[in-house]
């Protein structure tokens, strides 16, 4: 049971309006499914990421996403599991320094990564400490944080935690996953992949990337992606996509239109070619891909 979104339930446990046996059986039926979640080969609810993406920097055009962000800092988890945006709340995260100092964000939101399917990057803006005398070294989840459910079994998040990539560090590649072709060819915010489209990717960064001289990824860097097929006989092919899409919509997804149904099993890119927000080159990265069973 998400506590904080049924505040009143809880309420009525506290008057006697409720016995309390009744919400711990839906309780326990949450760790049911967390614990099968597990056990079928899905991974269990965890931070994959935690980027130090700029440090009191974010744009005047970020209080869009939050009144009074302009000039914060901006830090994007990506998550193993899309989120339910009801139980989304800044107090779910707290952010420690290496002075052992903590901070709760100012603000979260799931913008600008909001398309179907997206909804695992949380973006989070206050003051998480000074890259330079006391960053942030690891951030947590301590409240009930859940999944839509969408993917699997409902799970929490509550008890995450990982440690922060520091600011210098470029922005990688920390998810990617086969695209529905229920979701892929419905319209978004960004680009769409062309109609004789076989197969999409979703790749997802650690930060938003572009290029350096600010302009979306091109041909250049659609050939730079390399992705790894697996024939049913188990050998492997490589390919670069032949479209790029989800672009020109400042999230940290991109879309691998593929002109084969060959399933995709991997994805990497090279070292110095996009950069993040703070202006920092990609490092290099592979990482396997993950298939949606809905």
């Amino acid at each position: 049971m998400n506590w904080k979104s049924n505040g009143r339930v809880a309420a009525m446990v506290l008057a006697g309006m409720i016995p309390v046996a009744a919400v711990c059986s839906e309780t326990n039926s949450a760790v049911v499914a967390k614990d099968t979640h597990a056990q079928v080969g899905e991974p269990s609810p965890a931070i994959l990421s935690a980027f130090f993406g700029l440090d009191n920097k974010l744009p005047f055009r970020a209080n869009v996403l939050c009144l009074g962000a302009s000039g914060e800092d901006g830090m994007p988890l990506v998550l193993t599991h899309t989120l339910d945006p009801e139980s989304l709340q800044a107090e779910d995260f707290r952010v420690v320094r290496r002075s052992g100092a903590s901070s709760t964000p100012m603000c979260v939101t799931l913008r600008p990564a909001a398309d179907i399917g997206e909804q695992r990057t949380v973006l989070m803006i206050g003051e998480f400490g000074d890259a330079d005398n006391d960053p942030p070294m690891k951030v947590s989840i301590v409240d009930d944080l859940m999944s839509d459910g969408v993917d699997g079994p409902q799970v929490n998040f509550r008890g995450a935690e990982t440690s922060v990539i520091p600011l210098a560090a470029g922005p990688a590649l920390i998810w990617a996953e086969v695209v529905p072709e229920k979701i892929w060819s419905q319209s978004g915010r960004g680009t769409a992949c062309p109609a004789d489209t076989r197969q999409v990717v979703r790749v997802t960064w650690t930060g938003g990337v572009r290029l350096p001289n600010g302009e979306e990824p091109g041909d250049a860097e659609r050939k730079l992606y390399r992705v790894t097929l697996t024939t049913p006989d188990g050998t492997f092919e490589h390919t670069s996509p032949a479209a790029l899409a989800e672009l020109g919509d400042s999230d940290n997804n991109h879309y691998l239109c593929l002109d084969t149904t060959v399933p995709a099993t991997a994805v990497g890119f090279p070292a110095g070619h996009l950069v993040d927000p703070n202006g920092d080159l990609n490092a290099e990265s592979q990482i396997d891909v993950s298939v949606q069973l809905n």
